[in-house]
């Protein structure tokens, strides 16, 4: 099974940045491999990899159906000659539609280091700069703070969250209150959606500050259930802020945005 699990994650590749949240991430088991030449190194990641396990409490002990991989391989781009390194979470999941889990990579971080006469202590330090980067998405998805409502899920983020899920319902709200409308699309197998519910529309202040200027509204793009204009976008989350008098479009942002990006939206 490890074996197999190291195979599947050296042969996957992805260059973007995770987009899953990190909640629920309780255990798993970390894993170093490394180039040859940098074996001696190998003992120094791994014991940053279960110092920074140890600190968020994250069980290390025989779980091999999840595993944090540090992976680092030699490449050469015509007279450069450097390291690649690799974090990654792989993980099995459901996928839609199927009973059975997949295999699947939730978190990927990647960096290149090029070979000078510092390559080993680089290559620590980028280990150790790219842990920092997973404990701090890690702490910051899971923390329980007074800030975030408490027990929001997809399933019951409409319902917790206040948000209308009727388009037409959400419209009449809207012109009577003088509002304009606040619209979410967002879809049911929507890692980025999850990730915008999860950081940042489940926060009471930001919650509080779209209820005072906006009817909230969620939409499943699925189910088009809504006007034909909503539908030109077909890449979720996507974001729209509509005038309920004309039904104008008055602004619309697509993809997840960091904190300041969406209050920025806002205002």
């Amino acid at each position: 099974m490890r074996l197999l699990i190291l195979s599947l994650l050296v042969t996957v590749t992805m260059y973007a940045q995770t987009f899953y949240v990190l909640t629920g991430v309780d255990k798993y088991d970390p894993l170093v491999d490394i180039a040859p030449e940098l074996e001696i190194y190998k003992e120094d990641i791994m014991e940053l990899m279960l110092d920074m396990s140890k600190e968020l409490g994250i069980d290390t002990s025989n779980h091999p159906s999840r595993v944090l991989a540090f992976l680092i391989t030699r490449f050469s781009l015509g007279e450069t000659m450097g390291y690649r390194a690799e974090l990654v979470l792989g993980e099995y999941m459901k996928r839609q539609g199927v009973k059975e889990s997949v295999f699947a990579l939730s978190y990927m971080d990647l960096h290149t280091v090029v070979e000078d006469d510092d390559i080993e202590d680089n290559l620590i330090d980028t280990a150790e700069n790219m842990l920092i980067k997973f404990s701090s998405q890690y702490k910051d998805d899971n923390k329980n703070l007074s800030d975030t409502k408490a027990g929001i899920t997809h399933e019951n983020f409409a319902l917790q969250m206040e948000y209308e899920t009727d388009y037409e319902i959400a419209l009449a709200r809207a012109k009577k209150e003088g509002k304009e409308l606040f619209i979410f699309m967002s879809s049911s197998y929507c890692p980025w959606c999850r990730k915008l519910e999860n950081r940042l529309l489940s926060k009471v202040d930001i919650n509080k500050k779209i209820k005072a200027e906006y009817i909230p509204v969620m939409l499943n793009f699925s189910r088009k259930n809504f006007p034909k204009q909503f539908r030109e976008i077909a890449l979720t989350p996507t974001l729209y802020i509509v005038d309920p008098k004309t039904e104008k479009i008055e602004h619309q942002f697509v993809g997840y945005s960091s904190k300041d990006d969406f209050l920025h939206i806002l205002k």
